[in-house]
């Protein structure tokens, strides 16, 4: 373990960290660790694939998943934060018959409450036990993680697919000491009151998932919708970290992807390493980059062959990214909420409208983000037309004053756009909603809702109730719903 922290301390000379935070993995072994051990430590011997990063790590889960599914595996798939119910957080698929229900209104795979209730028993004897101990409270997210494991060793999972809730390296998933593969998703800014405020630091938090030997497959920094500098700055930290830990590093960037066809149905890449021709039904312009980081660390592990690699990429899903929730008017709900994000939203707003599609939209978000840049990066592009704004706030006590909101965005669109752009704010989320519904209608345009998933998580549930009003009023025969 020394030898393990002198080298880590070795590959961040230049990273400002605290001192305290930089030292030792003690902080999450004394939380994390003393809680899973308490609990015969219930990740031991299990198959992982483990995700970090700022933007996509989500996504990525959702691909990797897919895929070994697609292959015949009983997958266990641990993610956050969840849109609609906690138990999303916590899923187990048994191979295709499953998989082929989610995205569908029952819960397929969720935990159940009766199993929440049942294995949270002894997990929270155990937290008691070790802050009456060792005077350290486990995390809540501590918690839920031992949770997740308890379940999945219990129901013999023959893989687990892990996301790192924040950071990586003092993340409570990260006792996994030896994973299939280290996954890491595109860098950014966000969370930097916890993780730092430059991209070295972010990054090494980041990079805290590679283990020695454990192969690593990483979003190219150069790929990403960040600065030159800060691209080659995030890549000197992976690849210092991945030689310490001698683990083959493997990037993969736009520069592996070549488009052939991209529309509101998808979009067919070749993977250029290859040639294999890939379909995936999402839509963000970096989801093939994020589907073949998937695919090439499954097929590192030996668990998919090229059959069941190709159909799960094109048979997955990710709620509440860039998913259409109505095609009339067409209305597209997005999580982004945060300047990287909006920089790739922007991006893939400008594919699908083609310039020309008229775009109203639909915002609320965290007074704690950096929402300027944010809304910088969506509305002062000026590759489609924006015609209309409202603002409205998600459902939670970071939000951000809708009217506050409403006079920033004025602020935006006054020194961005020469034609007169339509802004309102109301606090009320169905309210919001109906109202951008009406002035796209009005205006012949399409809804882009983003900012949270908070906000995006309640925008699905008030569409499930809008959806059902309409069939109930108009019969079952709607097709554009």
């Amino acid at each position: 373990m020394e030898i393990f922290l002198r080298d880590m301390i070795n590959t961040t000379e230049n990273c400002a960290l605290d001192e305290s935070v930089r030292l030792s993995l003690e902080p999450m072994l004394r939380r994390a660790g003393e809680l899973y051990r308490r609990i015969d430590d219930p990740w031991r011997g299990m198959k992982v694939f483990h995700v970090a990063g700022t933007n996509g790590k989500g996504a990525i889960s959702s691909y990797l998943t897919h895929i070994l599914c697609s292959a015949g595996h009983k997958v266990g798939w641990y993610t956050s934060p969840y849109l609609e119910r906690f138990n999303e957080r916590i899923r187990i698929f048994n191979g295709l018959g499953d998989l082929l229900l989610y995205g569908s209104d029952e819960p397929v795979g969720e935990i159940p409450d009766e199993t929440i209730a049942r294995l949270m028993e002894p997990i929270r004897e155990a937290g008691r036990a070790v802050e009456r101990e060792t005077d350290v409270k486990p995390s809540q997210f501590d918690y839920i993680t031992a949770l997740a494991f308890s379940w999945y060793k219990e129901e013999q999972c023959d893989v687990v697919v892990l996301e790192a809730g924040l950071g990586g390296r003092l993340d409570s998933t990260n006792i996994v000491e030896r994973p299939l593969a280290s996954v890491l998703a595109s860098p950014g800014y966000d969370h930097m009151d916890r993780l730092g405020d430059s991209i070295e630091e972010i990054i090494w938090e980041k990079a805290g998932i590679i283990k020695d030997g454990c192969p690593v497959f990483a979003y190219d920094p150069r790929s990403s919708l960040i600065s030159k500098e800060d691209a080659d700055a995030a890549r000197d930290v992976l690849d210092r970290m991945s030689r310490v830990h001698r683990a083959p590093l493997t990037y993969l960037g736009y520069d592996d992807i070549t488009l052939l066809t991209y529309s509101l149905e998808g979009q067919t890449f070749q993977f250029n390493p290859t040639g294999n021709v890939y379909e995936t039904k999402l839509l963000g312009a970096y989801h093939p980059i994020y589907a073949m980081l998937a695919a090439e660390a499954v097929r590192s592990a030996g668990l998919a062959d090229e059959t069941a690699i190709r159909e799960g990429v094109a048979r997955a899903i990710w709620p509440g990214r860039l998913e259409v929730l109505l095609r009339s008017p067409l209305f597209l709900l997005d999580g982004a909420h945060n300047w990287q994000a909006g920089l790739a939203l922007e991006e893939t707003m400008a594919r699908l409208t083609q310039g020309t599609t008229p775009v109203v939209f639909l915002v609320g978000t965290f007074r704690d983000k950096d929402y300027h840049r944010m809304l910088q990066a969506v509305l002062q592009q000026d590759r489609y037309p924006v015609v209309a704004f409202v603002a409205t706030e998600p459902p939670s006590e970071r939000r951000l004053s809708a009217f506050l909101l409403k006079e920033e965005v004025e602020k935006l669109l006054a020194t961005a756009r020469s034609r007169k752009v339509h802004v309102e704010a109301d606090p009320c989320v169905e309210c919001a909603m109906r109202r951008a519904l009406y002035l796209a209608g009005e205006k012949d345009a399409m809804v882009c809702a983003f900012g949270s998933l908070y906000l995006a998580g309640e925008i699905k549930t008030l569409m499930r109730v809008h959806a059902a009003r309409a069939r109930d009023a108009c019969g079952d025969n709607q097709e554009d719903l």
